[in-house]
């Protein structure tokens, strides 16, 4: 594991102890999506929703007529989302794996683009900046069971995907607009600043620099591949991929890339897509199986 995607790990493993502590039992080996903070939210009669602005609503717990503040269900339901996520990039960087040799590297790219997106995804919602899409049935439940002054003007918006961060013990949650790849890797670049913070790392540097560039955008490569070249289906694409399917289940590569390279790559490089996909499901997939050691840990006391 790089040094990288070991410190996103550890900070990941903080953030699940904690969420642990305050959560109590929970049993992880049969999750479904009623154990999801989104059900939660929306269908659970001990969490109240407050709409308190034009895009914003307020989510927190109540027992016995008061609010608890960080309360166990919130924490158990993150947990849960957390858990059946990084199951999710299992799985997804499984196939990356298993087209590694197929020979068509907008496949592999796209297919690795979706396990970085959904690895960034549950980085950030553990470390404080939670992705958060509703459907029309969703909104509908949401409006009949929210209240609060800015319910009307809220949901004539039309609001649909929002990023939620901790706040005094509560989820605050702000409408992202209509570009949820863009929002889930900017608030991957925000963890992911906060977590270097401190540490003084050419590799962390120049891994930072990539989500800060607007040129290296994952999402951007993505929809190049997908949508703008055709061409990247055949000898274009096996050219222009070349160093990128060399990356791929090859973490050593990446190091040596992000060292070498990460700080400039150039326009859309599709070894970003590799770097992003390798370091950032290594690093969620360790601290999700150390998580479930505590959990189990937990359990058996």
């Amino acid at each position: 594991m790089s040094r990288v995607a070991h410190h996103l790990s550890d900070q990941c493993i903080s953030a699940l102890a904690s969420l642990i502590g305050k959560s109590g039992p929970i049993s992880i080996d049969a999750l479904t999506f009623n154990a999801s903070l989104k059900y939660l939210i929306i269908q659970d009669f001990r969490i109240t929703i407050e709409i308190t602005g034009e895009a914003t609503f307020e989510v927190y717990e109540v027992a016995h007529g008061l609010v608890v503040n960080d309360g166990p269900a919130i924490s158990a339901a993150r947990l849960s989302d957390f858990f059946l996520g990084s199951a999710r990039v299992r799985k997804q960087y499984e196939t990356v794996l298993s087209l590694r040799e197929a020979g068509n590297p907008a496949w592999l790219l796209i297919s690795a683009y979706y396990c970085a997106f959904f690895a960034c995804i549950e980085l950030a919602k553990v470390l404080g900046r939670i992705s958060f899409s509703l459907d029309d049935g969703d909104l509908s439940d949401l409006r009949a069971k929210a209240t609060g002054p800015f319910h009307a003007q809220f949901f004539a918006k039309g609001h649909s995907n929002f990023v939620g961060i901790e706040r005094a013990g509560r989820l605050v949650f702000t409408a992202v607009g209509t570009q949820p790849h863009a929002a889930a890797w900017e608030n991957a670049r925000q963890v992911v600043s906060k977590a270097f913070r401190d540490r003084q790392w050419v590799d962390a540097d120049n891994f930072r620099s990539i989500l800060e560039s607007a040129e290296c955008s994952p999402s951007k490569i993505r929809n190049t591949w997908n949508y703008k070249r055709a061409d990247y289906f055949g000898p274009a694409g096996d050219k222009r991929a070349a160093e990128f399917k060399k990356l791929i289940g090859n973490m050593p590569g990446v190091l040596g890339w992000v060292e070498r390279r990460a700080r400039n790559p150039g326009s859309q490089d599709p070894c970003v897509i590799a770097v992003m996909a390798e370091t950032l499901s290594t690093a969620v997939s360790k601290a999700s199986q150390h998580a479930k050691g505590i959990v189990h840990q937990l359990a058996a006391a």
